[in-house]
């Protein structure tokens, strides 16, 4: 299983991580924290989205070292973390992302970090630390289909093909409850009949065409 999806999983991981610039908006509201910091902070994402790692390093870096309580700091470990795993560095990324985990950020962003930590845990092959990690993800109904899909993945590397199929099932749960995408719901599909279990649509029985 690792062999035919792991690539996938780090790119995954890549993908994701590229998203922490997105969280700019979210943070608007957070003003006990210095102009100067979210001023890094603009040039970290600027230099990312310029590719000038070197850079994203320098900011990241500096905002971690001067501003490491605030949500800033978190969202500069997040971005050397994905510099990490582009240059393949994923011990790396693991440490930036335990450092972010540990600076206990608001609850609408911890989910996050403790996904993408787990995704990391589990590209290394840390089977056992990247479930109690993920097990971690207990608030933000947005976050449990993913997290319940990654554990689905790790139980099924692991050899445990009922728990994965469970875990599946309750990651399409989960996106039924929260309206997601199609593609997302085609995969776990797709994972589920694998497993040789058909996913219910529940879409299709509440609307009793069945």
């Amino acid at each position: 299983w690792w062999n035919e999806n792991g690539k996938a999983t780090l790119l995954g991981v890549v993908i994701a991580l590229s998203g922490y610039g997105g969280w700019m908006g979210w943070t608007s509201h957070q003003k006990s924290v210095m102009g100067s910091a979210a001023d890094i902070y603009q040039q970290m994402v600027a230099a990312d989205n310029a590719g000038e790692v070197a850079k994203v390093v320098e900011y990241g870096e500096a905002l971690q070292k001067n501003y490491p309580n605030t949500v800033y700091g978190v969202f500069a470990a997040m971005g050397l973390a994905k510099a990490a795993v582009v240059s393949n560095d994923l011990p790396r990324a693991t440490e930036l992302l335990g450092w972010a985990q540990s600076q206990k950020p608001d609850d609408a962003l911890l989910p996050l970090v403790n996904l993408r930590l787990a995704q990391l845990q589990f590209a290394q092959g840390e089977m056992d630390k990247a479930l109690i990690t993920v097990s971690q993800i207990q608030k933000g109904e947005a976050w449990k289909t993913d997290a319940n899909e990654l554990r689905g993945d790790i139980l099924l590397a692991q050899g445990k093909s009922a728990e994965a199929s469970d875990s599946y099932s309750a990651a399409l749960e989960a996106l039924d409850k929260s309206g997601g995408s199609q593609e997302k719901r085609a995969s776990l599909e797709m994972k589920l009949s694998n497993l040789g279990k058909p996913a219910v649509d529940k879409t299709v029985i509440s609307g009793g065409k069945l």
